[in-house]
């Protein structure tokens, strides 16, 4: 029989985007910002994230986390069969013996250098690395060409501008456009929270989370060509499921008055405290959704969880970008219907 521990070493090779040092990649070529013009929401400074920096300034200061590795986790028990019910009801399976920590083998991997805690700075710094690695191959190929290498000083100081502009503190005043989004559930306005955002690959974006300065969950969204011809169910069985443990538990939030299901959901919980919920977004947004989360602070600020059930009123350009794969805006922040370009 395979082993759980399998599935795991393979983990980081599967994951849509892959993982660079920072554990996120950034497409230098085609990361454009989809965003639009928030000029008034008060983003970050060129000071604060670091922009005036030289490269080597935003390397690790050694005030993040140390990294947690896989090695300190207890080994992955394996999968044993479990019978419930009596005669015809009578049905057996495989489950997991330690749930928690198969969870956080793939929540470890999943993270990678990023941890709960960290500031915007410190997720802009892990972000930017490919940036900076791609300009450091950029620099070398230039030599003494001094025109070659203002060229690339340029295309460092366009990336990293980019993800400068796909940073947002959630402010009603702001007029930002994010509440007819994938991620409208995921935050709450005028509440100390902000959000950084990067296309990771053309099939994978990920959304990072603040609450009071600190980083507290990740969403990731993967557009069904991640996976070409496999449905959700599938997906959970032969990618989630092996990343996170065999033995998820089944949810459902249900409308409080009608008791109808809005959303059903996967959830996994590890033993370092995070959680991991992932949903079938594609019928309304196009992605199947994956959030990890600090348990912790969950507990203080609320289960939130998208509502793909609930009916509402939308008009004809915001159905348009609800029925793609994201949300897209044109040079003057109006919603606008996503291109081929722009689309997961």
């Amino acid at each position: 029989m395979r082993t759980l521990s399998s599935s795991f070493l393979a983990l980081s090779l599967v994951l849509g985007g892959g993982c660079g040092k920072g554990g996120s990649t950034v497409d230098p070529d085609s990361g454009s910002n989809l965003v639009g013009d928030f000029s008034e929401s008060e983003n970050l400074s060129d000071d604060d994230l670091g922009l005036d920096d030289e490269p080597s300034d935003l390397e690790d200061d050694g005030s993040a986390v140390e990294v947690e590795k896989l090695a300190d986790l207890p080994k992955p028990a394996k999968p044993v069969k479990k019978c419930t019910g009596k005669g015809k009801k009578r049905e057996c399976g495989l489950v997991d013996p330690k749930p928690a920590v198969s969870a956080s083998y793939g929540t470890r991997t999943l993270k990678g250098d990023f941890r709960w805690g960290m500031s915007t700075k410190d997720v802009f710094k892990l972000l930017s690395r490919e940036i900076e690695a791609e300009y450091a191959k950029k620099q070398e190929a230039a030599g003494d060409d001094a025109m070659a290498q203002d060229t690339a000083r340029a295309w460092r100081a366009e990336q990293l501008q980019d993800l400068k502009a796909n940073h947002i503190r959630f402010k009603a005043a702001s007029k930002h456009r994010w509440g007819v989004s994938l991620i409208q559930f995921e935050y709450e306005d005028d509440a100390q929270e902000e959000m950084l955002w990067v296309k990771a690959n053309p099939t994978l974006r990920k959304f990072y989370f603040f609450k009071d300065g600190e980083l507290w969950k990740i969403f990731y969204a993967y557009s069904p060509d991640t996976w070409p011809g496999k449905a959700y169910a599938e997906v959970v069985e032969e990618k989630f499921k092996k990343w996170f443990g065999i033995s998820p538990e089944e949810k459902v939030k249900q409308d409080p008055e009608t008791a109808a299901p809005l959303v059903r959901y996967y959830e996994w919980t590890s033993s370092d405290g995070d959680v991991v919920r992932s949903f079938d977004m594609t019928q309304v947004h196009g992605v199947i959704g994956l959030a990890v989360i600090s348990e912790s602070t969950e507990a203080s600020v609320g289960e939130r969880l998208p509502n793909v059930g609930e009916k509402r009123d939308y008009s004809d350009t915001v159905n348009d970008v609800l029925g793609g794969s994201d949300l897209c805006y044109d040079s003057s922040g109006e919603i606008t219907q996503c291109t081929k370009q722009d689309e997961i």
